[in-house]
């Protein structure tokens, strides 16, 4: 099932989206991890099968703070 776009065309992601799905659509979210320090080390890594929700759980971050700022970018 393919992820809603905003109108000005930009993607949105959700909760359940793979962090692989991510990362394909917006380049741009690996600067929004590294921000919330996520992906930069093996404590911090994620599987490309990761859901958002997953990552954020795993790194202490609230799922809705992140999947704003994926959102943002």
């Amino acid at each position: 099932m393919p992820t809603p776009t905003t109108p000005a065309g930009g993607t949105r992601f959700t909760e359940t989206d793979t962090m692989n799905r991510v990362l394909d659509a917006a380049p741009q979210a690996r600067a929004v991890l590294m921000r919330y320090h996520i992906g930069g080390c093996n404590h911090c890594g994620f599987e490309s099968a990761d859901t958002v929700r997953k990552v954020a759980e795993d790194n202490g971050i609230p799922p809705r703070s992140l999947l704003a700022a994926l959102n943002e970018a």
